[in-house]
């Protein structure tokens, strides 16, 4: 493809299609590799060919649209917003820019798979878990706080807007309707809208079935515009992701529709957690967010701004909080930040705990290839002994959950090293665990790591047993 001659200097290679999103789900995602760092990222791209049998103004007007929506994005800087890594590069038949790596849209998670082909596997029987969305909308939250704050209206808040990035976090990207306001003597800021067309392609106007009436009709519009669309999309995550009112793209519907929004019956409502349906229409109660799973996501993701001994302190409860969890926001959300912290030794024996009690809900796969990774410099540490001895501890599922040549690469010669350790607990766990691995050491190792060790400590060690 001939974008990729643009990115040259920073992509190296394109992988599988993996993701759409944006205005009628438009640019076509796909997960590539950084050349410089060997990082996964995701490659954005918008094929001309899409508008060319469109009216010569939607096709000359829409990719400006898109254009906006990327130089917004790049412009702004926010953790709950979609990191770009490339700005956006133009070729002949193609627009392209580079993002962090992606697992979705929100509109694909929905169900949406259009502009993809063949669907993702990754998609396929997939749904939204409690403590997922619960954290995807907080996060949301969070991205308009930020904005509203910088006098912005997002303008298109619906899922084709939202991005689940690979660590399962929700990020606010599709900011082609965004707008920017005024600020009034008062402090609050004012808004200029356009009046939602219908005498142009649907594609060209924010998405009806998630705008609020005021958005649409163009009359002051203010920040709460994005508060009723968040509402819309928080009932429809708990609603078989079917929103309120689905107006198939024709204003008339839409009309009708929110009329209806002064008398819903109470049963619409029946599937939104209580603790949140009342709320619901008022679009955000901090009291759905404040749940314990929600604060334990939260805290870890301001570990990077806490000192050595409140991260201890942290990571010596987290693992009765983690037990509530469900196995993907572990892997997904939970892991990537506690492995993050393995290059300071002195805080690996608070966090293995937590590593292990994930381990014992993951699949073989999902321990060798998600898990066990990250933990193999962690096998060649002595110190501090508490390291050895917890992987001591949990040697029964390392050897189940292990491949057998890991086993002899990585976790046999954790045991070699310990048998000579000073601390007798881990002389003992050593000794315990020899008759289980036996047939797991090869020869040569028998002849010069185990027996000589075993044999220096039957002369001159203290452990008995």
């Amino acid at each position: 493809m001939e974008y990729l001659n643009r990115f040259k200097s920073t992509v190296s290679s394109l992988h599988k299609q993996i993701a759409t999103a944006g205005p009628g789900l438009s640019w076509k995602i796909y997960s590539g590799i950084k050349y410089t760092t060997k990082q996964a990222v995701a490659i954005w791209v918008f094929e001309k060919k899409q508008v060319e049998r469109w009216p010569k103004h939607e096709r000359e007007t829409f990719p400006e649209i898109l254009k906006k929506g990327i130089s917004q994005l790049t412009r702004l800087r926010h953790p709950r917003l979609l990191i770009v890594e490339h700005a956006l590069e133009e070729s002949r038949d193609s627009y392209a820019f580079c993002t962090e790596p992606i697992f979705a849209s929100l509109a694909n998670v929905f169900g949406n798979t259009e502009n993809i082909s063949p669907s993702p596997e990754h998609l396929k029987d997939f749904k939204l878990v409690d403590i997922e969305i619960r954290h995807g909308l907080f996060q949301l939250g969070e991205a308009l706080s930020f904005l509203h704050l910088a006098n912005m209206l997002h303008g298109n808040l619906c899922p084709s807007s939202i991005i689940i990035n690979d660590k399962g976090n929700w990020k606010l990207a599709g900011f082609d309707f965004c707008i920017t306001g005024t600020s009034t003597p008062n402090g609050k800021a004012t808004f200029e809208a356009t009046e939602w067309d219908r005498r142009v392609l649907s594609i060209m106007n924010p998405e009806l079935d998630y705008s609020a009436p005021e958005l649409v009709t163009a009359v002051k519009v203010d920040v709460y515009a994005d508060m009723y669309s968040i509402g819309v999309l928080a009932f429809s995550v708990f609603n078989d992701y079917k929103p309120i009112f689905e107006n198939k793209n024709m204003l008339d519907n839409f009309n009708k529709n929110i009329d209806k929004l002064k008398q819903l019956p109470l049963n619409l409502f029946a599937k939104i957690p209580d603790i949140f349906r009342d709320d619901v229409k008022a679009c955000l109660n901090i009291n759905y967010f404040d749940d314990p799973l929600i604060k334990t996501l939260n805290f870890l993701d301001s570990l990077m701004q806490m000192d050595n001994t409140q991260k201890m302190q942290f990571f010596k409860g987290l693992p009765q909080l983690l037990e509530k969890f469900t196995k993907r926001p572990l892997l997904q959300k939970v892991l990537p930040y506690l492995t993050a912290e393995f290059s300071t030794p002195e805080l690996i024996p608070f966090i293995l705990p937590s590593i292990f009690l994930i381990a014992e809900q993951a699949t073989s796969n999902e321990f060798s290839e998600v898990i066990f990774p990250p933990l193999i410099p962690v096998f060649a540490m002595n110190r501090p002994y508490q390291i050895v001895l917890t992987m001591l501890q949990k040697m029964p599922l390392l050897l189940q959950k292990t491949p057998e040549g890991d086993i002899r690469r990585y976790v046999l010669p954790l045991v070699y090293g310990a048998i000579s350790n000073d601390n007798m607990k881990i002389q003992e766990l050593c000794l315990a665990i020899i008759p289980t691995i036996g047939k797991l050491v090869d020869r040569d190792a028998m002849r010069s790591q185990l027996l000589p060790k075993l044999l220096k400590l039957s002369l001159e060690g203290t452990v008995l047993s």
